[in-house]
């Protein structure tokens, strides 16, 4: 009588218990593989929105002052200072003539929000507001309703009605550009925080749109030049005096921009040294940090 080949019950026993211990080690690895993964995403996540939003801010940096044709903004009838009487009315607009003043290119305030046209949220406290004006680099059509320039090699005027503007010889026609950067946190649940732009739109009005979210905090300092060497003798907060006393010359512009965000369980945000005015920013559990900082040239300054 031939003996059975088949296994007995202690080796089905020992089989079982390996395949168990495999088998929760397999799923141990995965699940931490799989947090890693999340931990990286929520990681990229935030520098994908740092960077989505220096580059914005960037590209409207380096045409702040532009006026085109006429070279500089005294030439172009229309533009005006917060003194002068309304010289073409903006809905929305941040106070008297805010939109049409391309004699201050770039203008900010330092760890507040004070402008007279409200925010879309709550503005996070301690950040920056950045301020750009100029004409855009394209020409366009003239079309009603939105604020325009009629310029040519002597002069200019603007105009929002469409209609034909009193310049002698040729003209071409560009919009105004006034942008105003700043960060603010949402009315919803989480409150989170993101940067946001007002921006001349048709009307003409000042439309306030959500350019990055996850932003937590935005800082400028202004590059000024006092010895028309082409340097930055000084960086400065954007209302310090200094920055349009007489002889100053706005050169670069650096900006600092800061993203967080919740994150899985076991992310750690690094700590951060102190940047701009801000203080050194601790680690944080679950959460994820990135801080961004880069320093742009200004084509367009000009002396005071």
């Amino acid at each position: 009588m031939k003996r059975s080949t088949g296994y007995s019950l202690l080796q089905l026993l020992i089989a079982m218990s390996l395949a168990v211990v495999l088998l929760g080690a397999f799923v141990t690895v995965h699940g931490r593989s799989r947090q890693a993964v999340n931990r990286l995403a929520a990681i990229a996540e935030v520098q994908d929105a740092t960077i989505q939003a220096m580059a914005y801010v960037g590209e409207d940096l380096m045409q702040a002052g532009f006026v085109g044709l006429p070279g500089r903004p005294e030439r172009i009838t229309g533009v005006a200072g917060p003194e002068d009487p309304v010289a073409i009315p903006v809905s929305g607009d941040c106070g008297p003539n805010f939109a049409v003043s391309l004699d201050r290119p770039v203008e900010g305030r330092n760890n507040r929000y004070d402008l007279a046209c409200p925010a879309a949220g709550v503005p996070v406290e301690g950040s920056d507001v950045l301020i750009l004006r100029r004409l855009a680099g394209r020409p366009s059509q003239a079309e009603s309703g939105r604020l325009q320039a009629a310029i040519n090699l002597d002069n200019g005027a603007l105009f929002s009605d469409g209609g034909p503007v009193a310049i002698a010889g040729p003209v071409e026609v560009r919009d105004v550009v006034t942008s105003i950067y700043y960060v603010a946190r949402s009315g919803g649940q989480d409150g989170s925080p993101a940067l946001r732009r007002k921006t001349l739109s048709r009307g003409p009005r000042l439309l306030d749109e959500e350019i990055a979210p996850g932003i937590a905090d935005f800082q400028v300092l202004l590059g000024i030049d006092l010895d028309d060497m082409r340097g930055v003798d000084l960086y400065v907060h954007p209302d310090d005096p200094r920055a349009t006393g007489t002889g100053a010359r706005l050169v670069a512009v650096r900006v600092w921009l800061l993203a967080e965000a919740r994150a899985p369980h076991g992310t750690v945000a690094r700590s951060i040294s102190s940047y701009a005015d801000r203080t050194a920013v601790s680690p944080a559990q679950s959460r994820s940090r990135y801080l961004l900082v880069r320093t742009f040239p200004i084509p367009n300054g000009t002396f005071r």
